[in-house]
């Protein structure tokens, strides 16, 4: 054998084929981009009610993750401090939540994302 020659492995043509075959499509079915959320299993609530608990959810956890928020990051724990924070705009409180939800659920996608290219493997 002469060193100008490539080094051939020796395998089956066919075999490669075949492998090549079902890498390509493992990872068209894994797609992050592609892949489909049902809503319905995240949303707890009765058959044909799922609008109106969708309502109450994107006006219940806001606010009350905006209130968590002040009590824990504003006030510091301390229910006396807590009180005196200005309570009475539950549009403020709804945005301040609604940020921390969204960051939150941000995160919780990326996270997802990454962890999609160790599955493909």
């Amino acid at each position: 054998m002469s060193s100008q020659e490539p080094i051939r492995a020796k395998g089956n043509l066919e075999a490669a084929k075949n492998f090549q075959k079902r890498t390509t499509t493992k990872r068209k079915n894994s797609s992050f981009a592609q892949k489909e959320i049902d809503v319905k299993a995240f949303i707890l609530a009765p058959e044909g009610y799922e609008a109106f608990m969708f309502i109450i959810y994107f006006l219940t956890i806001p606010y009350l993750t905006g209130l968590a928020f002040l009590y824990l990051f504003v006030a510091k724990a301390s229910f006396e401090h807590f009180l005196n924070v200005k309570l009475s705009s539950f549009f403020v409180i709804w945005a301040i939540g609604y940020e921390v939800v969204a960051a939150i659920l941000l995160t919780l996608i990326a996270y997802s994302f990454i962890k999609s290219f160790k599955s493909v493997e």
